[in-house]
């Protein structure tokens, strides 16, 4: 009986390895909103992520040789402030970003509009910056954009935002998920969107 136990308990540990280092066409992003503060009511605003990265490749040659079936697509989580979250669906980078900052808008209360109203300011989102690395046994990171808010064409304010984050490799790909989601999660929170829309509905 304990020879089949430790048959069994050996097995399920060979099942989990070969689990975690089997590589998947897609990351998983979680993305976590912030607490809600200085909720925007009734208020609306037309959102647009534009690539704008001098060079467009995410994984560094490192990188692929861990990830190598990753095919661009990215699964998004979003986390709520008290930890429950939810699969919202398959994205590529730039319809990511846009799911994550239009979760983001609307969690302080504001209404984003399908379409351009030129009564209404956009907030333009321009990714300067985003690539995974991976080097001594670490992955790395890094990610920069600009927000910039209009309206009729005319600047009102910008701001720009950008960081780095690492975390040593253990196995799989997992490590590289839970690093991309943390500075995601950062950069994307730590725009002051409060500050920025001041310029629009003061």
């Amino acid at each position: 009986m304990r020879l089949n136990i430790q048959s069994i308990i050996t097995a399920v540990v060979l099942a989990v390895l070969a689990s975690a280092c089997s590589s998947k066409p897609f990351l998983k992003v979680h993305y976590q909103l912030p607490s809600a503060a200085n909720v925007i009511e009734e208020k609306k605003v037309f959102l647009t992520v534009a690539d704008v990265r001098k060079n467009d490749i995410f994984l560094s040659q490192n990188a692929k040789k861990s990830l190598k079936d990753f095919k661009g697509t990215f699964s998004l989580v979003v986390l709520n402030p008290d930890g429950s979250g939810n699969l919202v669906g398959a994205y590529k980078l730039n319809g990511l970003l846009t799911e994550i900052f239009k979760r983001r808008l609307e969690h302080i209360g504001l209404q984003v509009t399908p379409t351009l109203d030129n009564t209404d300011p956009t907030l333009q989102v321009e990714l300067k910056e985003f690539n995974l690395d991976f080097v001594r046994r670490k992955w790395i990171v890094r990610m920069n954009y600009q927000a910039n808010l209009t309206r009729n064409g005319q600047l009102l304010a910008k701001e720009s935002v950008e960081g780095t984050a690492e975390r040593l490799k253990v196995i799989g790909k997992g490590d590289a998920e839970k690093i991309i989601g943390e500075l995601v999660s950062d950069m994307v929170n730590k725009l002051d969107l409060s500050k920025l829309l001041q310029q629009a509905y003061r």
